[in-house]
């Protein structure tokens, strides 16, 4: 190919990967990736940026489970992801056939697989650790060992490095909007670097990787132009996190827990094992923030502007701390004393409606692609989604992949239909514990066949909105 010029805007999952594979499957190419922080800037406020991300395979989706066991296979060993990959195993504690219905995928895909479904007794004896743990409702648990974690921000910051040391030119700046021609076309992106002043950045291709901004950015750039915005195509979303300490005596029971997923009516979460003196867990029921556009002269959901309101800080709602300690609480109770909440973290996505990723050119924008919609699920695809970009880039992606990552697509079926928020942040109030619905309760009852499985890999979901990573 000649050397087309690529400004790929946002140095997040999408647009770091993207950037990396563009160069290796396409050397003369001139890439330039845009972002207003450094891929090895700690603490930063985007979804890709944080203290440790869970890695699996485990799906009900059976195309997410191949290309996620392809990831895995990098974090286990190239050398820019291995040294940040713990392979510790995770528990899924549930009853809405997740992990039977991934049990089920690895065995249609003839993987071999060491997972295994256990009673509520057996997972007790394997993990003790979780012996003080809200159990109610869990009669069944899924547990595969060869799932684990990831060091996030070592290992973004691994991939920057080698990205950029592969001949990927990054830009520190700030994208603002699109430059569109007079026919509408986009011919790069508006940037405003240290010194404030905007200037167009001018490319033969852009690639809009920027998550949970994707909406405000399509907005900004031509508010006239219906055809142009997202129109429910997907929602900027978050949820929250927390950081907590722990006495070093304790650091031993600790260090034998596997990722530990509780999704039940009474919690929605995740524990992740300790890091660096640290344990990190995750409230799994989603949120917008609706906001005022003069543009679109409408609401939309967009990330708050305050940094401290996505990065590690004590900057969250009283009610969104207490629902993440309602999961510190219920993952290990009195076994493990003295945990101690030391920070919060919001952590904003962009959501589509059945959680699949957007990989498509926009259909009313020549030269522009749109990666993003992660849906909360992206992070563990950091080392091989952006060769999915590439391929849709030069129309080389499986046709049954272009229609499943479509800009304008049905929407049916689901990657993880536990994803789309359900309220928003300013509602937000003191947290009373979660009612225990007629649609909660019948999470209990997936369809099943008389062999026990789930009926075509699909299972019913509480209507809170849990998500898993």
């Amino acid at each position: 190919m000649d050397a087309t010029t690529f400004a790929i805007v946002g140095a997040g999952v999408f647009g770091l990967s993207t950037a990396f594979h563009l160069r290796r499957m396409y050397p003369a190419a001139k890439i330039f990736l845009i972002d207003r922080t450094r891929g090895d800037d700690a603490n930063r406020g985007a979804a890709t940026s944080d203290f440790n991300k869970i890695i699996r395979a485990d799906y009900p989706d059976p195309v997410y489970m191949k290309i996620a066991l392809d990831a895995q296979e990098s974090w286990r060993t190239d050398p820019v992801f291995k040294p940040y990959y713990h392979e510790c195993g995770m528990l899924f504690a549930e009853e809405i056939g997740m992990g039977r219905a991934s049990f089920k995928n690895y065995r249609d895909l003839g993987v071999e697989t060491q997972s295994e479904i256990l009673t509520k007794e057996g997972a007790l004896a394997r993990f003790p650790i979780f012996q003080d743990a809200n159990w109610s409702g869990v009669n069944e648990n899924y547990f595969n060992p060869q799932s684990g974690w990831g060091e996030a921000d070592g290992a973004v910051a691994s991939f920057f490095a080698a990205t950029c040391n592969a001949g990927v030119t990054f830009i520190k700046a700030n994208a603002e909007r699109l430059v569109l021609d007079s026919e509408g076309n986009c011919t790069g992106v508006f940037i405003s670097e240290g010194g404030g002043q905007t200037r167009e950045f001018l490319a033969d291709r852009t690639i809009l990787c920027v998550g949970a901004f994707t909406e405000k950015f399509l907005a900004d750039t031509a508010p006239e132009r219906s055809e142009l915005q997202v129109n429910g195509r997907l929602i900027a979303a978050a949820a929250v996190q927390c950081k907590a300490t722990y006495p070093p005596e304790e650091e031993e029971k600790l260090s034998k827990a596997p990722v530990h997923f509780l999704g039940m009516w009474h919690t929605h979460g995740e524990s992740i094992p300790p890091f660096n003196g640290r344990l990190k867990f995750n409230c799994e029921v989603s949120f917008t923030n609706m906001t005022y556009h003069d543009g679109l002269d409408k609401d939309i959901s967009i990330p708050p502007p305050a940094e401290s309101q996505s990065t590690w800080s004590q900057n969250v709602p009283e009610g969104l701390k207490q629902e993440v300690a309602n999961v510190v609480r219920n993952t290990y109770g009195s076994y493990v004393p003295g945990i101690d909440i030391e920070s919060y973290r919001v952590c904003w996505d962009a959501v589509s409606p059945n959680q699949d990723f957007i990989i498509d050119y926009h259909p009313k924008c020549k030269n522009l692609v749109i990666a993003s919609a992660g849906s909360f699920h992206s992070w563990k695809f950091l080392p091989n989604i952006g060769e999915y970009v590439v391929k849709r880039v030069f129309n080389t992606l499986e046709e049954d992949l272009v229609r499943k990552w479509a800009w304008d697509r049905e929407n049916t079926g689901s990657a993880c239909e536990m994803y789309d928020p359900s309220r928003d942040m300013k509602a937000i109030g003191p947290f009373e514990g979660w009612p225990r619905t007629e649609s909660s309760e019948s999470i209990t009852q997936p369809a099943r066949t008389q062999d026990g499985e789930v009926k075509d890999n699909t299972y019913t979901l509480w209507n809170s909105r849990c998500l898993i990573q």
